[in-house]
């Protein structure tokens, strides 16, 4: 047997035990290991370290247990803030989207009197209608970009949710 055929088994050998093998290597694992007392034997010590390791018990300390409490639970306010800030944002999105079709409809119909009072060809007044639409977008963002503060207090976004009440979560 080739050294390349051992390592094959042993790399087998610690996979059998956490995750699925082909049947196919299983089949090439049991017949090595029945030609190869030396696999086997690594098979054998490999099992029982196995059981050796599960049978005792591991217990945490107190300080570990908390430090990791309070991980998971800054975790899951900062996952519970990560989705607030994400509906604020859809309805900023929504809020932004109405007020750009609003503006574009006001320019459209505002278009045709302005060309016709100034005197200006309808092909140069029309594309202001897109400029119109996107400016209510563009000046929320040029607004919010300027602002130097965070824009957005967790504990405000989470009253506006009626997320947290005084002493505790709903």
């Amino acid at each position: 047997m080739t050294n390349q055929d051992h390592e094959r088994a042993l790399e087998l050998i610690m996979r059998r035990g956490t995750e699925d093998i082909a049947a196919r290597d299983a089949d090439w694992l049991n017949e090595h290991l029945a030609a190869c007392s030396e696999c086997a034997a690594y098979e054998e010590d490999f099992d029982q370290t196995g059981h050796l390791l599960r049978t005792f018990a591991v217990t945490a300390g107190s300080s570990l247990v908390a430090a990791t409490q309070a991980r998971v639970h800054a975790r899951a306010a900062e996952l519970e803030e990560y989705r607030a800030r994400t509906v604020l944002i859809a309805v900023s999105f929504c809020i932004g989207a109405l007020t750009s079709t609003m503006s574009a409809w006001l320019w459209w119909r505002f278009d045709g009197w302005l060309a016709q009072h100034l005197g200006l060809s309808r092909a140069v007044v029309e594309p202001g209608v897109f400029v119109a639409w996107m400016l209510p977008a563009v000046a929320i963002a040029v607004l919010m970009l300027a602002s130097s503060r965070r824009n957005i207090d967790r504990t405000l976004t989470m009253e506006i949710l009626g997320l947290q009440r005084e002493g505790g979560r709903r």
